[in-house]
């Protein structure tokens, strides 16, 4: 495996932070975590050098769709209001998963446990941009009349910032 490859989580992978719904065992898990989209393979191995196994549990997790892993040169730092975490999710999400794939990791991420409802809009919607495109606009006002007006925003701003990324 390329070393220099950032490491970020997929949607299982942030599923499993949350809920532990796959039973990593504990060291799996830590390195789960400290895999943040901020931290390349060399230096994640770095830090878990005490960890037995650390490569071939990375490469584990990789190959089981808890992480991803994203060249360097495509994963850049965002200077907006938009979450790092967030952002380096939304990038490895367009590089790894289809549009609505990503637009659905995206609002798991955002919302947590009240993304059910919004998850459920989207997979009612065609895979076309356009369509998506619209879907985040209603998912939007949606969000803004029954969870947060705040995520409502962010939601907005984070959903079509990744269908661009898609044209």
């Amino acid at each position: 495996m390329d070393t220099t490859l950032i490491l970020v989580k997929t949607d299982k992978g942030v599923e499993e932070v949350k809920s532990r719904s796959f039973g990593l065992p504990q060291a799996m898990r830590a390195l789960l975590i400290m895999a943040d989209g901020s931290i390349s393979m060399a230096g994640l191995l770095s830090q878990t050098s005490r960890f037995p196994n650390a490569e071939e549990s990375i490469e584990w997790l990789v190959r089981e769709g808890f992480v991803a892993s994203v060249h360097p040169s495509t994963h850049q730092g965002s200077a907006s209001s938009v979450p790092s975490f967030a952002h380096s999710q939304r990038q490895a999400a367009s590089q790894q998963l289809p549009p609505k794939q990503a637009l659905i990791a995206m609002t798991r991420e955002l919302l947590g446990p009240d993304a059910a409802k919004v998850i459920q809009r989207i997979e009612d919607t065609s895979d076309s941009l356009a369509d998506l495109g619209s879907a985040v606009e209603r998912c939007h006002k949606f969000i803004k009349l029954t969870i947060d007006e705040a995520k409502a925003a962010q939601f907005l701003k984070m959903g079509l910032t990744l269908l661009a990324e898609f044209k």
